[in-house]
């Protein structure tokens, strides 16, 4: 009798032949999970399987990544399989050799100038102050108001001076000490970016540039006084550097409440002496004016840093020095 021989089974007592997955792993891919560093006791994470395939993509190696069992595997050539372990065990060792930066560390430090700008602002006000009456100089009564007064048809005329000397005239304590409360305010701000000697030779200049700008602009038949174009600079410089130079830290939500009740304390104290209307075009002008010195200014930030002490000082006497020249030619202008 011819039969046909039967393959051993279970039941027979032998044991059953091992069955290979039909689609998955493919014989000539090799499983680097268990050669590469894990956690002890815990399966692959998918941050951690893409971080090594990442490393093989930049190299050109083959791979494929699987999730079996709860856990992910990475697959390679069996050919390739010892370059793709030395490429990522050599990225595993520089990454853990390299010193991450501390964030806080890094950003930019600011100078603490809020007690140096009260300081100034509080001699500022002092010498302010005296210029509101007819003070006397070298025993001479010296009408202060009418020769540093801005008037655009005496600015049109040569008088350019009056451009700066117009910012220290005020027409009462109250238009005095609501542009003095609003400067310090946004001059610490600006001051913090930039330093305390550049924002104040940005804040001047950009007073200054107002006041010139609206000479020019509106012509002649206007008379002004008061700080507020350089205030309104000062905003505009602050929103300039900030723009062109920005840094952590400095939030617009935490000063702008009190900034838009000091800015309209300043627009109500900020009229003209004679009628008491709000120079609104001086406050135009003196923002655009410090916004294009503030841009500026933060592009060199930006670029150089910070200036140093030396240069901070440089800057701060060139501020208090064209004040202090303009009242020279406008105090030379009574001896004309």
């Amino acid at each position: 009798m011819i039969g046909r021989a039967r393959h051993p089974s279970v039941a027979d007592g032998a044991s059953p032949s091992p069955r290979r997955p039909l689609l998955w792993p493919r014989p000539g891919l090799r499983d680097l999970t268990p050669d590469l560093p894990t956690e002890q006791g815990y399966p692959v994470t998918e941050i951690r399987a893409r971080d090594w395939t990442y490393v093989l993509t930049a190299r050109g190696i083959p791979h494929a990544l699987r999730r079996q069992d709860g856990a992910w595997r990475l697959y390679v050539p069996r050919r390739r399989a010892e370059e793709a372990l030395a490429e990522i065990r050599a990225y595993l060792d520089e990454r853990e050799n390299v010193v991450l930066p501390d964030p806080e560390a890094v950003a930019p430090t600011r100078p603490p100038v809020v007690w140096s700008v009260m300081a100034v602002m509080g001699v500022t006000a002092g010498l302010w102050g005296l210029l509101l009456g007819d003070a006397t100089l070298l025993g001479r009564r010296v009408p202060w108001k009418a020769i540093g007064g801005g008037d655009t048809a005496s600015m049109l005329a040569g008088q350019w001076w009056r451009a700066a000397t117009a910012l220290c005239l005020h027409a009462d304590p109250a238009h005095l000490f609501g542009n003095v409360a609003c400067a310090a305010l946004f001059l610490s701000f600006l001051c913090r970016e930039t330093g305390l000697g550049l924002g104040l030779a940005l804040t001047v200049a950009a007073g200054v540039g107002g006041n010139v700008l609206k000479a020019c602009v509106q012509g002649p038949g206007l008379y002004f006084l008061g700080a507020s174009t350089a205030v309104f600079g000062a905003l505009g410089a602050l929103g300039g550097v900030r723009l062109a130079c920005p840094h952590p830290g400095l939030s617009v939500r935490r000063f702008l409440a009190a900034g838009a009740v000091l800015m309209l304390l300043a627009m109500l104290g900020a009229g003209s002496e004679d009628t008491g209307a709000v120079d609104l075009a001086g406050h135009l002008f003196g923002f655009a004016s410090g916004a294009i010195l503030g841009l500026a200014a933060g592009w060199a930030l930006g670029r150089v840093g910070r200036p140093g002490r030396a240069a901070q000082t440089l800057f701060g006497l060139v501020a208090a020095g064209t004040l202090l020249a303009a009242w020279g030619l406008a105090v030379a202008s009574l001896a004309g």
